[in-house]
């Protein structure tokens, strides 16, 4: 135990803040986008009779990878508050596009957010491969698709998320198909950063994560579980 007389000498010294760190955490497709977009396409074509539709033939697997990752980088757009003459042409789905409930669970983690402990800021960055890139118009066309087969099970929300990111989705660290953490956070936060990866371990928070949280086999198996009871669950 500290002398008493130290803590009572040294008592008023006050600790300064130094100037928060801005920290970039750079995505790309995780492989559970890919398992993602294969799982929605299965459920189009299971829904499609139900529906009243015959087999979606004018709907190919890669076209929901690129709806998928489209969204992401409208998301990180809005984050970061980009508006330049790409961006501005899908200003008019940015509120109403149909996102599938497990992703947009992902997109409302990313953002900008803040550690306060540790004098950290987050901000994503996303640079989306051109061929992924989908128009403002087959976004709309594919989004009225989920419209469609939201009557028949297919659960869905509308519109970009619009608010910050969460400290502990953006503090995770997907690299080498495990995801850690310098944060001790609920399980679920692991299994949403599975989606987005990095290339390398952040410079700054990198060297601090030791919480781990899982790794790409155990979140895949886990994500046809949950899409089948997302879709099969009663409003």
């Amino acid at each position: 135990m500290l002398n008493a007389a130290l803590l009572s000498a040294t008592e008023d010294i006050k600790p300064i803040s130094k100037a928060t760190v801005r920290v970039v955490v750079q995505f790309q497709n995780g492989k559970l986008i890919e398992s993602l977009a294969h799982m929605l396409y299965t459920e189009f074509q299971r829904m499609a009779p139900y529906a009243g539709f015959s087999p979606v033939t004018d709907l190919e697997e890669q076209e929901l990878l690129a709806y998928l990752s489209t969204l992401l980088w409208l998301r990180v757009r809005e984050a970061d508050s980009v508006s330049d003459k790409t961006s501005v042409q899908y200003k008019p789905y940015r509120r109403t596009v149909a996102v599938p409930v497990i992703w947009y669970q992902v997109l409302i983690g990313i953002g900008k957010a803040y550690d306060k402990d540790y004098n950290l800021e987050f901000v994503p960055a996303y640079k989306i491969p051109q061929e992924l890139l989908l128009s403002p118009v087959r976004l709309g066309e594919i989004s009225n698709l989920f419209r469609q087969f939201e009557d028949s099970g297919m659960k869905i929300c509308y519109g970009i998320p619009i608010t910050d990111g969460e400290l502990d989705f953006m503090a995770m660290c997907h690299v080498n198909e495990e995801v850690l953490s310098y944060r001790k956070s609920h399980p679920v936060y692991g299994f949403l950063a599975s989606f987005v990866a990095q290339q390398e371990l952040n410079a700054i928070t990198g060297a601090m994560a030791r919480v781990i949280y899982g790794y790409d086999t155990d979140y895949e198996a886990r994500l046809g579980v949950l899409m089948s009871a997302i879709n099969h669950a009663k409003d």
